[in-house]
C-alpha cells in the first residue's frame, strides 16, 4: 500500500508531467517505468488516454503552479 509521501511524490509528477508538453502516451509511459511510482503501475493502466489528453490540454490551458 503506497503511503503518503509517495502519494504527494506521485501527485506532483503526474502534475509536472501533464504541464511538460509531452504526448498522452509519453505521460503514461514515464508514470508506468518511473521506479519510485512502482506502486501505481496497474492504476496507471487503467488510465484511459483521451482522458490524460483531456487533462493534459487542461493544465496546458488553465493550470498555474505556485513555486
Amino acid at each position: 500500500m503506497p503511503d503518503a509521501v509517495n502519494l504527494a511524490e506521485y501527485q506532483d509528477a503526474l502534475l509536472e508531467l501533464l504541464s511538460s508538453g509531452k504526448t498522452h502516451a509519453e505521460i503514461m509511459e514515464s508514470l508506468k517505468t518511473d521506479p519510485k511510482f512502482e506502486n501505481y503501475r496497474e492504476y496507471v493502466d487503467q488510465f484511459d488516454p483521451d482522458m490524460v489528453e483531456v487533462a493534459r490540454e487542461l493544465m496546458g490551458k488553465w493550470a498555474q503552479r505556485i513555486e
